[in-house]
C-alpha cells in the first residue's frame, strides 16, 4: 500500500497550522519590537509617524499592530486544525504500525 502522507510532510502541515496560528501574534511582537527600537508611538487609534533608517514606516507597523486581533480567528481554527492533525497522525502511525 502507497503511503499517502510522508513524516516530513506532515511535519511541514504541522508547521503551516502552526505559522498559520501564531503569525497575527507575531505580527504585534515584531511591530512592538520595531517601534521600541525607534522609538516610536505605536497604538491602534491612528498610524504615528516613526522613521527607521530614514523611511516612515508608520502606517506599516500600525498595520502590523492592529493585525493582532485575527489571533481571535486564527488560534481557534489553527488549535481545530491542530486536533484533525493530531488524529491523522495517529491513525497514519497505527496504520505503519500495522503494516510493519
Amino acid at each position: 500500500m502507497k503511503r499517502i502522507l510522508s513524516p516530513r510532510g506532515m511535519a511541514w502541515i504541522l508547521v503551516a497550522i502552526v505559522l498559520f496560528a501564531l503569525l497575527p501574534i507575531i505580527s504585534v511582537m515584531a511591530s512592538s519590537g520595531i517601534a521600541a527600537l525607534g522609538d516610536c508611538q505605536l497604538n491602534e487609534a491612528r498610524a504615528h509617524p516613526c522613521e527607521i533608517i530614514g523611511v516612515d514606516v508608520g502606517g506599516l507597523l500600525a498595520f502590523m499592530f492592529v493585525a493582532g486581533w485575527l489571533a481571535l480567528m486564527t488560534v481557534p481554527i489553527g488549535a481545530v486544525a491542530l486536533l484533525v492533525w493530531l488524529a491523522v497522525a495517529i491513525v497514519l502511525a497505527l496504520r505503519a504500525r500495522r503494516m510493519g
